[in-house]
């Protein structure tokens, strides 16, 4: 992998305000900026020259962004937080353990002591047509995501439509905190507002979240469900390092059954099913299956032909429920 690029400022505040005013100044003076957290996501991109910058601002001496906390009934959980951090806490692990399993299953040990959980959620969609050294992406023209003009996925694609390009959405910690039904709290200059995780996603694998230049996650607020009975699993190649080839989050309620997906689409796909709604819990598990399995639109960017991920989405499902159903019975 390359170097780091040298022709970039680096610059750490210590409060939200000195982040405020950093930001302010630099989009008066027409400067580039990215935020950089852990850095896992944004160091491979800068070193492979997918981005260019100005200035990197770091968000590491933003302690008041760290710390899991509970409060009445529910869960805050501060951006900065580390994916270890989340992993390991005896709060998490009481209260939402299913998040925390979902943490342990990102990248490496290593990986997960620097990566953070607003990172996690952040991280950028990614294509393996565009996800590689410079030297690789020559021998190919410059997709939609790298400033060309075609898809190299889908070939009819042209600016314009609404969805550009299908770089795949790929945390494994947001299908849990989806069905979580997660609130998070987004700072800037105009000051902090709450929105639901749900809002954050976008369809598009460029313009991929609803969020402005110059904002930072600064806290996940969850719930906590009076029974948290959910699972998640993942396909990958490796047990470590590898982003979801697909991610499955199940949750079993007295009302029904909800699922999330990743590591597919350009955004996440979230699916309910109501008991209501069916004549047999099996039917209700088929009709959700089916759902899925409908919104997955697997183009060959991944190690796994395209069709055996598709059907996984079913085997999850189903498999996620089992463990479910057998744990309550414990």
């Amino acid at each position: 992998m390359s170097s780091l690029p040298e022709n970039f400022d680096y610059v750490r505040p210590a409060t939200l305000d000195q982040l405020s005013a950093l930001v302010t100044e630099y989009q008066q003076k027409d400067r580039s900026f990215a935020f950089s957290a852990g850095g896992t996501d944004l160091i491979p991109k800068l070193k492979t020259r997918l981005l260019n910058l100005d200035s990197l601002i770091s968000l590491n001496g933003l302690t008041e962004l760290t710390g899991i906390e509970k409060h009445a009934h529910h869960i805050t959980i501060g951006a900065l937080s580390t994916l270890s951090e989340v992993a390991d806490s005896d709060l998490i692990s009481q209260y939402l353990p299913t998040l925390g399993d979902a943490a342990r299953k990102v990248a490496s040990p290593q990986i997960r002591n620097r990566a953070t959980i607003g990172g996690n959620i952040m991280v950028d969609n990614r294509c393996s047509y565009i996800n590689q050294s410079p030297i690789n992406r020559e021998s190919h023209s410059p997709c939609f995501k790298a400033g060309g003009d075609v898809c190299h996925l889908v070939k009819s694609a042209k600016r314009g439509d609404e969805i550009l390009c299908q770089a795949r959405f790929v945390s494994d910690t947001a299908p849990v905190l989806l069905l979580l039904d997660a609130k998070i709290t987004i700072t800037g200059a105009a000051g902090p507002r709450k929105i639901k995780l749900a809002e954050l996603y976008l369809n598009d694998g460029i313009d991929n979240k609803n969020i402005n230049s110059g904002e930072v996650i600064t806290a996940i607020d969850i719930e906590i469900p009076d029974k948290c009975r959910m699972d998640y699993q993942k396909l990958a190649i490796r047990n470590a390092l590898d982003f979801p080839s697909l991610g499955v989050a199940v949750r079993l309620s007295d009302n029904g059954v909800s699922v999330a997906l990743t590591g597919l689409n350009p955004r996440p796909g979230v699916f309910q099913a109501d008991t209501a709604d069916y004549d047999s819990f099996d039917n209700m598990i088929a009709a959700i299956c089916a759902e899925a399995m409908g919104f997955a639109v697997t183009y060959q960017q991944d190690f796994f032909p395209r069709g055996y991920r598709k059907d996984m989405i079913a085997v999850f499902i189903r498999r996620g429920v089992d463990r479910i159903m057998k744990e309550s019975k414990t």
